[in-house]
């Protein structure tokens, strides 16, 4: 498979009459955006705004970040599953606005039982911006108003249609453009001498607010192989809301960082063999060790000398993910691994919930316990008031106007398990 990526960078993002991009200054008709979306009998009304990096405004309650990417060579085959029959994308030409994020926000009902929406903060300045990758982005934040009465996943999949709809909207402005930047994605020839390196992506799937989605469909239970580059061509889609510092936003997702890190080295320092995707948060401890040895066997059929392998969720996701790491180990596999810490205020704890002896090669993308103060922000999006449940992460109820305390755990993707954030740790 060979994908053409083209890229537009955009500098700037702004209203006006028409959407248009020009001189790397994007425009964006608000109102055809709203009307584009209030269709769906979930969604009462939508809200447009913009935040820039460096202004003193504060996004709340975010649910997922979408880069906006348009499918050229194949119109009309845009996020399958979603926006189109689940065609097999990573092929072809695709059109990506670099530096623009369209960011959802909605602010659902906490009555609706199971395990609730948590939390999720962008500060566009101050203490935190360096911490949320959105701080960085241009960002068309998407404050979704939905109506009384339905179920959480009616309102989940009605938001992130809607998400999924603007990203291609915005990127379809580049169709006939000349690119600032193409890159070319193909499995090249590589030397036999060099190590063939696997990755196993762990994706998530528990109750409501636990989910990401390939061509359209939760994860199923028995591992399975993807093309690196079905993640560029929006195949896979997050659907994670319950813990905003480790999540995997769709916008990593189409910028795959560990995906690029291995194209990047392949034929050169390693083969880049393939791509396994395993389901973790299953309940029990069977199905997390089939589900283990499953991939592993998947990584030796690929003649694996090595597995990259990235945790897919908090909690006892942890578990699927050592397991994961054993099983790969016993088969013969060197293995690295990538998850988040829980080490305490002070980062003084044992920052994983269970570990095997096996997984010694890990690369932490940091400790989400870590306490920040973040200060008055002039603007807020997304809502009035940071959520309060349990207030176990401190400051829930508060004015999301004001100064605030908080976990590092609230701060949208800061140590988001594909590493794409800015924190790590190191031993002392």
């Amino acid at each position: 498979m060979r994908l053409e990526v083209q890229s537009y960078r955009v500098r700037d993002v702004r209203f006006g009459e028409r959407t248009a991009l020009r001189d790397g200054v994007l425009e964006i008709d608000a109102e055809a955006l709203r009307r584009l979306l209030v269709d769906d009998a979930a969604l009462e009304d939508v809200t447009v705004s913009l935040a820039r990096p460096g202004e003193s405004v504060r996004i709340i309650h975010v649910l997922d970040a979408i880069e906006p990417r348009v499918r050229v060579s194949q119109p009309g085959t845009d996020f399958p599953g979603f926006l189109s029959p689940p065609f097999t994308v990573g092929e072809g030409r695709t059109h990506r606005l670099a530096g623009v994020a369209v960011l959802e926000a909605a602010e659902l009902p906490l009555s609706l039982g199971g395990l609730n929406v948590k939390e999720a903060i962008v500060d566009m300045s101050g203490p935190a911006a360096p911490f949320t990758p959105f701080a960085q982005t241009l960002n068309v934040v998407l404050t979704f108003r939905v109506r009384d009465g339905l179920s959480y996943a009616e309102y989940d999949a009605a938001i992130r249609t809607a998400g999924l709809r603007v990203a291609v909207h915005l990127a379809a402005v580049t169709r006939d453009l000349p690119a600032d930047e193409v890159e070319t994605f193909e499995l090249g020839p590589s030397s036999p001498e060099l190590p063939r390196i696997v990755y196993t992506c762990l994706l998530s799937q528990e109750g409501d607010v636990h989910h990401d989605f390939v061509y359209g469909r939760t994860v199923d239970e028995t591992p399975t192989l993807l093309h690196p580059n079905e993640f560029f061509d929006g195949a896979v889609v997050n659907g994670e809301h319950h813990i905003a510092a480790c999540v995997k936003p769709t916008y990593f997702l189409q910028n795959q960082p560990i995906v690029r890190e291995l194209y990047r080295r392949h034929g050169r320092e390693l083969t880049f063999a393939g791509v396994v995707i395993s389901k973790c948060l299953m309940w029990s401890n069977f199905d997390k060790q089939r589900s283990a040895a499953y991939a592993a066997k998947l990584a030796k059929l690929l003649h694996a000398d090595a597995v990259v392998i990235s945790a897919g969720a908090g909690g006892h996701g942890v578990a699927d993910l050592m397991l994961n790491c054993q099983e790969a180990e016993r088969a013969g596999l060197k293995t690295a691994f990538t998850c988040f810490e829980l080490a305490g205020d002070h980062g003084g704890e044992f920052g994983l919930v269970t570990y095997v002896p096996e997984a010694n090669a890990a690369v932490s993308t940091g400790n989400m316990d870590e306490l920040i103060e973040l200060p008055p922000v002039e603007r807020v999006i997304g809502g009035e008031t940071i959520i309060d449940l349990g207030n176990y992460e401190g400051g829930g109820g508060a004015s999301a106007l004001g100064a605030l305390t908080t976990a590092m755990r609230r701060l949208y993707c800061c140590t988001s398990m594909l590493g794409a954030g800015a924190m790590t740790t190191r031993p002392s």
